[in-house]
């Protein structure tokens, strides 16, 4: 059990034992399966089978008041196992707590800009959670690399990530491996909590990509005016939010009719989430737009 935490800076980009799947499966954690004292998400590895012998779970399923949609979350808390500070961990991956590695991952040949969801945290003593997304060539050289880091304070509802792919060379990738962690690195402090449901990856070929897609509504941006117009048939939104590609808040809208147009402010070149929420504050579409 020494050294759990080495995991999360030395061994995140070996390549093993590729499996043909979703580099993202059961990506919003609603099937779980039981393994006697603890559950574990399907398709994903954590601490648990380790850490269950001497009655500690860094992993959880979450439910009720502690999950995004669907039925269940994932939860992840950092532990103290055998007096070493052990990060709650769950990786597409397989750990190897012996080698202190992390092998294998998902076979995966696409070239995805960012990797979003909805999270939740406590922060314990400055400590940080992450979500990692790696992509891997056949050399086991790293092509593409997105984190994101939650922040040093509680957040105690759901906000929406985003992270972009940040390409290293133009080649193919041939493994995807995702991580989530509790804590940050060598920092990890007991009782640091994360809380992730909702994962997607955002692949965006056209400068505006429906991360949430629903055919009844449709928005589209002008790059020339810099207006977004909406076309909710139903008239269901209710709101728009316009925020960077970290998902913070930058402004938002009130929409009152099944058409309307905006005008945006000024915003660096980059890439921004527009979000469309219905009456019941639930997200019913997410597009991503182009500033040049």
């Amino acid at each position: 059990m020494k050294k759990i935490t080495l995991l999360l800076l030395f061994s995140f980009f070996i390549l093993k034992n590729l499996q043909a799947q979703n580099p993202l499966p059961n990506a919003s954690f609603e099937n779980w399966s039981s393994f006697g004292i603890y559950e574990d998400p399907d398709n994903w590895s954590t601490l648990n089978s380790s850490t269950a012998v001497v009655g500690v779970l860094t992993c959880l399923k979450a439910t009720g008041a502690d999950i995004h949609s669907g039925t269940n979350a994932i939860k992840l808390i950092t532990k103290s196992v055998l007096a070493q500070n052990a990060n709650g961990i769950a990786t597409t991956g397989t750990i190897n707590t012996t080698a202190q590695t992390i092998t294998g991952g998902i076979a995966y040949t696409g070239r995805p800009d960012s990797i979003a969801g909805w999270y939740k945290y406590t922060s314990v003593g400055g400590d940080n959670g992450f979500v990692a997304f790696v992509l891997l060539d056949a050399s086991n050289d790293t092509i593409g690399f997105a984190n994101f880091t939650t922040p040093a304070a509680t957040v105690s509802n759901y906000n929406y990530f985003s992270a972009a792919v940040n390409y290293f060379t133009s080649g193919t990738p041939t493994l995807s491996r995702c991580l989530l962690s509790s804590s940050a690195g060598f920092t990890a402090v007991i009782n640091s909590t994360l809380f992730i449901d909702d994962l997607q990856l955002i692949t965006n070929s056209t400068g505006v990509k429906e991360d949430l897609p629903t055919a009844e509504n449709t928005l589209n941006y002008s790059a020339s005016s810099g207006t977004i117009s909406l076309h909710s048939p139903s008239g269901n939104i209710r709101k728009i939010d316009i925020l960077d590609i970290s998902g913070k808040y930058l402004t938002g809208y009130e929409v009152f009719s099944e058409k309307a147009q905006f005008n945006l402010p000024q915003l660096a070149p980059g890439i921004y989430l527009v979000m469309l929420y219905d009456a019941n504050n639930q997200p019913r579409l997410t597009k991503k737009i182009m500033v040049e």
